[in-house]
């Protein structure tokens, strides 16, 4: 029979190659099965000669227990999510692919099975794109849904509206948006998301208490803060805090202020002047551009001078920069400070999305659909494979399209469709390319 422990070493060595092979070729549930038993197999055989020797018998019999169970975790962890359509009798079970429109006056839920939900507001429409084992991505064509997402290692959710994606890892949040009105609003409760697209650019951060709403047809961006809460009641005052506040004595109208009478006929002493609070230092226009106050925040960069932030900022500062002048909405000063970003850091991930940029204001802001062409081709000749590619492909045709550029335009959505065939610019590319 040989040595046991050599057999055991052996079974052990398999068992981690069966794991290792399992999540480099992500083969199917079936074939996953197959092997799964296979080692079973194996572990049934190689216990027969434990039997003879107890000492080694239950060490052996834990190892092989914990590594079979590590080889089942992961053929069962990599299972995709299952999808529950509906509450009660008229739940269904769904799965990728599956459209849902709701009727007026019902909301319908969608579950998954890690307990994220998304409620279907009344008259709403959405497709399930895609499901796996991560998340899913859940296009939204018309409406409005509440999510919950369950926040887990590696989980990825995508909720696309329109040219919008909204990128959630774990967190609760309403979006809605309007195919008529070219209208996205994504409102936080809890936690924070990632929202790219036209003039909103790539991964704004939306976070707990604020709202997003973007008007596409009027380049309209506003990313609020929601009403402050009450402000705290006065805290009652210490003894040190008495001995640091000097309070002026009590002035009698009936006597001037050195004790003697007052003079007949001359004006009241003017009262007390209250100690002027000390000097709050300003907030800088990083934090309040990282807040939100993109308006404020560019006029606090006018106060530092833009000019020069541009010529000795680094590239997350220049692209800090032209986020708030292009939110704020002032098109001139975001133009100014990409340039510089691309000027100054030639080849740097920051100058390649400055690119993209640019081809959004210019479509956007401008209407200057050509060269909008223009920059979105240069991105995507930097980076064919970068994060906003996608983006980048579908606002392309786009801008082509508009600038009357027929012939590419179509070979343009050919692409497309080819390397983004269910993207959020796969419908218009079908279209355009006459498909």
């Amino acid at each position: 029979m040989g040595n046991p422990e050599t057999a055991l070493t052996r079974l052990g060595r398999r068992l981690s190659e069966e794991q290792e092979a399992l999540l480099g070729r992500r083969a199917h549930d079936a074939d996953a099965r197959e092997r799964f038993v296979e080692a079973a197999l194996a572990l049934r055989a190689a216990r027969r000669p434990a039997i003879a020797r107890p000492a080694l018998g239950a060490a052996a019999l834990a190892a092989l227990a914990a590594l079979a169970a590590c080889a089942l975790l992961v053929v069962l962890g990599r299972r995709p999510l299952t999808l529950q359509i509906g509450a009660g009798e008229a739940a269904r079970v769904g799965d990728a692919g599956a459209w849902i429109a709701t009727p007026p006056g019902q909301a319908i839920p969608l579950r998954f099975s890690d307990g994220t939900s998304f409620q279907l507001e009344p008259e709403t429409k959405v497709r399930v794109a895609s499901v796996a084992s991560s998340g899913a991505r859940i296009v939204l064509e018309d409406g409005a849904v509440q999510a919950s997402v369950v926040h887990r290692p590696g989980a990825r959710w995508l909720v696309d509206s329109g040219p919008f994606e909204v990128l959630v890892t774990g967190t609760r949040f309403d979006v809605r948006w309007s195919p008529a009105t070219e209208e996205l609003v994504v409102t936080l409760a809890e936690g924070s998301v990632a929202v790219s697209g036209p003039f909103v650019g790539d991964g704004l951060a939306v976070r707990a208490g604020q709202t997003l709403r973007v008007l596409r047809r009027q380049a309209s961006i506003e990313l609020r803060d929601s009403d402050a809460p009450d402000s705290p009641p006065p805290r009652p005052s210490t003894s040190s805090d008495a001995a640091r506040i000097e309070v002026p004595a009590p002035v009698d109208p009936a006597r001037s202020p050195d004790g003697a009478p007052p003079v007949p006929g001359a004006a009241p002493p003017p009262p007390p002047r209250a100690a002027a609070p000390p000097h709050a230092a300003r907030p800088s226009w990083r934090e309040l551009s990282a807040s939100g106050k993109f308006k404020e925040a560019l006029a606090a960069a006018e106060r530092e001078g833009f000019a020069g932030l541009c010529d000795t900022g680094n590239a997350a500062d220049l692209r800090s920069l032209a986020d708030a002048a292009r939110l704020a909405g002032d098109a001139p000063r975001a133009i100014a400070a990409l340039t510089a970003l691309r000027r100054r850091f030639p080849g740097d991930e920051h100058a390649a999305e400055a690119a993209f940029l640019l081809g959004v204001i210019a479509f956007d802001a401008q209407g200057e659909h050509a060269r909008s062409a223009r920059w979105f081709r240069a991105y995507l000749d930097e980076r064919p494979r970068g994060r906003l590619a996608r983006e980048a492909a579908g606002r392309l045709i786009e801008a082509l399209e508009r600038s009357r550029s027929h012939a590419e335009a179509q070979e343009a959505a050919r692409r497309y469709l080819k390397a983004y065939p269910s993207g959020p610019h796969a419908e218009m590319a079908k279209a355009i390319a006459g498909e």
